[in-house]
């Protein structure tokens, strides 16, 4: 329920996003006093970036300096070249909410005795109000496009962290069969084993026998008898150790065997919850890719 929660208000957040940036002329405040100009809105950015990008901004025209002083950026002598050769100083003021997470920008223009407004050059300020909006555009975009990449290799990892799983999950399966393969040899051993106890055993109770029989015979007869006893017995011995380790070894691959299917169950879980988390990380996704295609 908490994840269906935080999804919705993904989605209105994401909705009540979705705005063009618009572009308008009003009389702002700057360090020379209320001037006409062009005012737009930058969204989702912070005013050090945004004052940084438009410093280079401005710094790609033939410019005498570009400087900053109180959130207010100074073009001096900005060369603009579809206006001809005459230099103009470009005054860029920055509000910063932090709150809202915009940044507001207006753009004044000294064009050498009178400040630019529509009503002494209206092609001028449409250039200035296209340069504001593809700014204010790009500017809104920039972070959006960064959490969108965020979103995606996050989403990435989560898939990697699922194909792990299934590997791992195959994985148990094999050693499951592996294990299963090994007991089905070891108990034809155990049988095999079974057998040469039993006939070891006849050997050795003959050969005691013997032993016994031989008791009152000459020393080098008794030793004799006696040696291929202990022999015997020796040989029952390995037999009976080859027998325990056998059976030592099928009750360790079933204790595997029931380790690998508590990892299995506990894998199957831990896919039902990774598969989950895809699935809202691609709800992520999508929301990030809306919020940015709704930037116009």
């Amino acid at each position: 329920m908490k994840k269906l929660i935080t999804l919705s208000l993904a989605c209105i957040s994401s909705f009540a996003f979705s705005q063009s940036i618009s572009v308008k002329e009003s009389h702002e405040k700057f360090s020379t006093g209320s001037q006409p100009a062009v005012v737009t809105t930058i969204h989702e950015n912070k005013l050090e970036d945004v004052m940084n990008e438009w410093k280079r901004v401005l710094k790609d025209y033939k410019n005498e300096k570009v400087k900053d002083k109180d959130n207010e950026v100074f073009g001096d002598n900005i060369l603009v070249k579809e206006w001809g050769n005459n230099p103009v100083d470009f005054y860029t003021k920055f509000e910063e909410d932090k709150t809202a997470k915009t940044v507001k920008m207006a753009i004044a223009v000294d064009l050498g005795g009178a400040y630019l407004s529509s009503s002494n050059d209206k092609e001028k300020v449409k250039y200035v109000e296209n340069l504001a909006r593809n700014f204010a555009i790009r500017m809104t975009k920039a972070p959006i496009e960064g959490a969108v990449k965020d979103a995606e290799k996050a989403l990435t990892k989560l898939e990697d962290a699922q194909k792990d799983l299934e590997k791992d999950k195959r994985n148990l399966q094999e050693d499951i069969i592996n294990y299963k393969n090994k007991i089905a040899k070891a108990e034809k051993e155990v049988v095999i084993k079974d057998g040469e106890i039993t006939k070891k055993k006849g050997e050795v109770s003959v050969q005691r026998k013997v032993v016994d029989a031989s008791a009152g015979a000459v020393n080098e007869q008794a030793k004799s008898s006696q040696k291929i006893y202990d022999k015997l017995e020796d040989q029952l011995k390995d037999l009976e150790k080859d027998r325990k380790g056998l059976k030592e070894d099928i009750e360790d691959y079933n204790s595997k065997i029931k380790k690998a299917e508590t990892d299995i169950k506990k894998n199957d879980e831990d896919q039902i919850k990774k598969k989950q988390e895809i699935e809202v990380q691609k709800k992520v996704v999508e929301d990030k890719k809306n919020k940015l295609n709704s930037v116009k």
